[in-house]
């Protein structure tokens, strides 16, 4: 009778409208949101990730209740994991290897991360590309946050692999490892820029650079030549981020952004044009460069095709991602991947 109500309630639970629009907004602006450098998977393995969070929204450090609730959703599927149950611990936060299975060429991980002391773990935490994944064989992989419980203080993973060679991923010990992660992230959407278009040199200095990275149907690196600084008043309202640039270049527009201590915050931005009628004028590329070496700062340039007349009917507008909380440690646990 229990199990019966238990499951009756997990397959009760909706979406919210707000949290639906919202994701489906978010969903919308996913193919602008980062340059090349933060690429993410695509749009179908955010939606999965989704499924997972709303079938699965209690998932914890323990085995017992990821296990009682798979059962719940889909028996199939829960025996098809092995339990793990194997974690390290480092600055008051547990690392927990909870369950993996084997499915033809690829294999899935669930862990956990928990803050033991305090609330550095949250809904919105984030690896930060900084995990590393360790195999007898070549692979790929990637790692999602797929729920948080907000009772113990746990957020979930899914880390997937797939077998480079497309072979049937055998059974061997695995290492995960994770030096960072990042949380209390925020979303600042739509944010008006102050900046005068119309005022945009039209013969700004320009400077070879190095690129670490870009974006865009029009990227090119070969030919690209960043502007040299010219404003001395900073036009962005979000603290971390300064406008350092605006400028023609060969009949183009390039906007420059300064995004302070990019390697210890991932805070990155996506800039646009907004016309008089609310059409929006995407960027045709983007270039990502580092302002000096070794400061961690980072430019953003993003280059727009359209005519000084149509500048002057734009305002520039803002999409920025910023992170409040970083927390570094040295996490490793290794395990055995059975089929």
């Amino acid at each position: 009778m229990e199990e019966i109500r238990l499951k009756q309630a997990v397959r009760a639970i909706e979406m919210p409208r707000a949290m639906e629009a919202r994701m489906t907004q978010r969903l919308c602006r996913a193919a602008r949101r980062r340059p090349s450098r933060w690429t993410r998977p695509a749009v179908a393995v955010l939606a999965a990730a989704l499924a997972l969070t709303l079938t699965m929204p209690v998932l914890a450090a323990h085995v017992e209740p990821v296990y009682d609730l798979m059962y719940l959703v889909s028996p199939a599927m829960a025996q098809s994991f092995q339990p793990v149950q194997r974690s390290d611990q480092d600055n008051g936060i547990r690392m927990e290897v909870v369950s993996a299975r084997i499915q033809g060429d690829s294999a899935q991980i669930y862990l956990t991360l928990q803050d033991l002391e305090g609330d550095r773990v949250d809904a919105t935490t984030d690896l930060y590309d900084s995990y590393t994944i360790r195999t007898p064989y070549d692979t790929t992989g990637h790692c999602e946050r797929v729920g948080y419980d907000a009772t113990t203080g746990t957020a979930t993973f899914l880390v997937t692999l797939t077998h480079l060679e497309g072979q049937a991923m055998p059974g061997d010990k695995i290492t995960f490892s994770l030096r960072e992660f990042l949380s209390r992230k925020e979303e600042r959407t739509g944010v008006n820029l102050p900046a005068d278009l119309s005022a945009a040199s039209t013969a700004p200095a320009t400077q070879a650079v190095d690129l670490r990275g870009g974006s865009g149907e029009a990227f090119e690196e070969s030919s690209f030549r960043a502007l040299v600084p010219n404003l001395r008043d900073n036009a962005c309202p979000v603290e971390g981020f300064t406008l350092t640039g605006l400028g023609w270049v060969e009949g183009r527009l390039h906007v420059q952004l300064l995004v302070d201590d990019l390697l210890d915050n991932d805070n990155h931005a996506q800039l646009y044009l907004t016309g008089a009628h609310g059409t929006v004028v995407e960027p045709e590329a983007s270039y990502s460069f580092w302002a000096e070496e070794g400061s961690g700062d980072s430019y953003e340039e993003y280059v727009f095709s359209l005519s000084p007349e149509e500048a002057a009917g734009c305002r520039l507008t803002g999409d920025f991602f910023l992170s409040g909380s970083h927390t570094q440690g040295n996490w490793k646990v290794t395990f055995p991947l059975e089929g």
